[in-house]
């Protein structure tokens, strides 16, 4: 599968609350960069490596978000690369840390580094 057809099929699955196509495309030795690096509501510091890296940040991301959308606006693939923009829509809900869930809008830019059709880099 091409890197603009992964990157679409892994975001339709995320919305619906379905990992199994993104943990299928992770490469072994992935490494996943947050970028996010502010304090609030979408902020994982650090980086996280290979599989079991990825299933930490994606479960903290889980405990406290629930996607609406995950609209993509641009997905480019450029040999083994692909950058998505997405908009998107979730409900965060810190469970007893803030008073009350909120919905927030906004927009996600994702890089993938591509290895033998797998992600390597996030």
């Amino acid at each position: 599968m091409n890197g603009d057809k992964l990157m679409r099929t892994i975001v339709a699955a995320f919305e619906k609350s379905d990992l199994k196509p993104l943990l299928d495309a992770l490469h072994e030795d992935v490494l996943w960069k947050s970028a996010s690096w502010q304090e609030g509501p979408f902020s994982f510091k650090g980086d996280y490596r290979n599989r079991a890296g990825v299933i930490e940040v994606l479960s903290q991301i889980s405990k406290d978000y629930t996607f609406h959308h995950m609209k993509p606006r641009e997905v480019m693939a450029a040999s083994d690369v692909v950058w998505g923009l997405f908009d998107v829509g979730l409900r965060y809900d810190a469970k007893g840390r803030i008073t009350g869930a909120r919905d927030i809008e906004l927009e996600i830019a994702i890089r993938w580094q591509l290895r033998d059709g797998k992600i390597i880099e996030h």
